[in-house]
């Protein structure tokens, strides 16, 4: 049965991985439209000469469309796949570098950079839910994942949205690399919220494992931080908790420390990237231009596509199949409102993510995971209706923030730098 798959955002350096998951599934969507959709007309028509290239190489049977117009590229999808960053890097690097002027973390999704990226992301989402067929699933990858999922379910009532994010499959990696398990085969309960996340059972090919145990005899290795990764922090972090840490749970537990490293390295991590980007793309359109291609996997250019696409070939096969997603509660953790949006394992078919009891939120991380929804909450609404007010709670309930006049600064200050992006706070 043919489908079509709408994919928002499909000019993206993400592109690569995307495409790459798409051929990984080839044999379950043969014959299926892919709408790509790009408000960046330049890269949409790389991506899609690079898509078309990939999949002609690998014989597999799609129709690839390109459109800048978000209306046709929706018309008649199934499946809405957004993986979009409005403002680009430049806007990247301001929700970064406004907080820390400021003594808070700049970090892209959590805090407050994270929550002037929720009020450009969440009025696109919510456009896309109007625009969208009836019974579309919306498959998220834009961040921050969990507000969006949350403004999306409860402004635009019955969207079938589901949120991801593969955050967790780089920290299982991690923790395996640090307890010496293998990774195929180790599978780790992360329940809470997207970045905000924590593992107290994991199995190795299905049989238990002692974790307090082996995190009591845990080596803390040396060695600095990378974008993605702090081994030496986590593994510190693991042993005062007795369970797993998200990566992001460096940023909670060692705030003022990384906003002095984040201050001494001189530039952010979106100025980074936006220095690699051109000679990036330019290796993509070299590839592209091959009968063969095979660009580069910077970017997420890798398997990074793997799990959106599994994600909607389970929910178009009826796979029921078991990944950690960003849905509604529904009691799966009882530490949190029924109507929450958490991420959790669940089961996933035609009819949607089907959380799985995961019960409560382990004791230490109960009462930060429950300010952090408070915080989620308030700023979807912030982000969806433009209130002042409520913007300014958001930021006042966040952890990251610590005093009223903090919040008020960073608040106008972000508010002002990207007023282009935010028409809903718009007088």
């Amino acid at each position: 049965m043919s489908v079509k798959i709408a994919i928002v955002g499909a000019g993206s350096g993400y592109m690569p991985g995307v495409i790459r998951g798409l051929l990984h599934r080839a044999g379950d969507l043969a014959g299926a439209e892919l709408a790509f959709h790009d408000v960046d007309a330049g890269h949409l028509g790389l991506m899609t000469r690079l898509a078309t290239a990939m999949f002609s190489a690998r014989g597999a049977g799609f129709t690839v469309t390109a459109h800048t117009e978000l209306k046709p590229a929706l018309d008649g999808a199934s499946y809405v796949f957004t993986t979009f960053r409005p403002g680009g890097m430049a806007a990247r690097h301001l929700d970064e570098s406004i907080p820390l002027r400021h003594g808070v973390v700049g970090q892209e999704t959590a805090g407050p950079g994270g929550f002037l990226m929720a009020c450009r992301s969440v009025p696109v989402l919510l456009e896309i839910a109007d625009l969208a067929d009836p019974g579309a699933w919306i498959v998220n990858y834009t961040n921050p994942t969990n507000i969006v999922t949350d403004a999306v379910l409860r402004h635009r009532p019955g969207t079938r949205v589901i949120g991801l994010c593969d955050q967790h499959v780089g920290d299982t990696e991690m923790w395996a690399e640090l307890l010496g398990l293998p990774f195929d085969g180790l599978e780790a309960d992360w329940i809470g919220l997207n970045h905000a996340t924590w593992a107290e059972r994991v199995r190795l090919h299905g049989e238990p494992l002692d974790l307090p145990a082996r995190l009591a005899d845990l080596e803390i290795p040396g060695g600095g931080a990378t974008p993605w990764r702090d081994p030496s922090r986590m593994a510190e972090l693991a042993k005062a908790l007795g369970f797993l840490p998200n990566s992001y749970a460096k940023y909670y537990f060692f705030h003022d420390e990384v906003v002095e490293e984040l201050r001494a390295k001189g530039t952010t991590r979106a100025q980074d990237i936006m220095a690699m980007l051109p000679a990036y793309y330019e290796s993509v359109a070299a590839e592209a231009a091959k009968p063969d291609p095979d660009p580069s996997r910077e970017r997420g250019g890798g398997e990074h596509g793997e799990f959106a696409v599994d994600v909607i070939c389970a929910l178009h096969r009826d796979e029921g199949r078991r990944v950690i997603v960003n849905t509604r509660n529904n009691g799966a953790v009882s530490s949190l409102d029924d109507d929450a949006v958490v991420e959790v394992p669940a089961v996933v078919g035609r009819g949607g993510p089907v959380p799985l009891t995961m019960g409560p939120l382990p004791a230490p991380v109960r009462g930060l995971t429950q300010a952090i929804h408070a915080y989620e909450r308030l700023a979807a609404d912030a982000a969806a209706t433009g209130d002042r007010r409520t913007a300014l709670q958001a930021l006042m309930a966040h952890p990251f923030i610590r005093g009223k006049h903090t919040a008020e600064r960073i608040l106008d200050e972000g508010l002002a730098a990207h007023r282009a992006h935010l028409p809903q706070f718009t007088p």
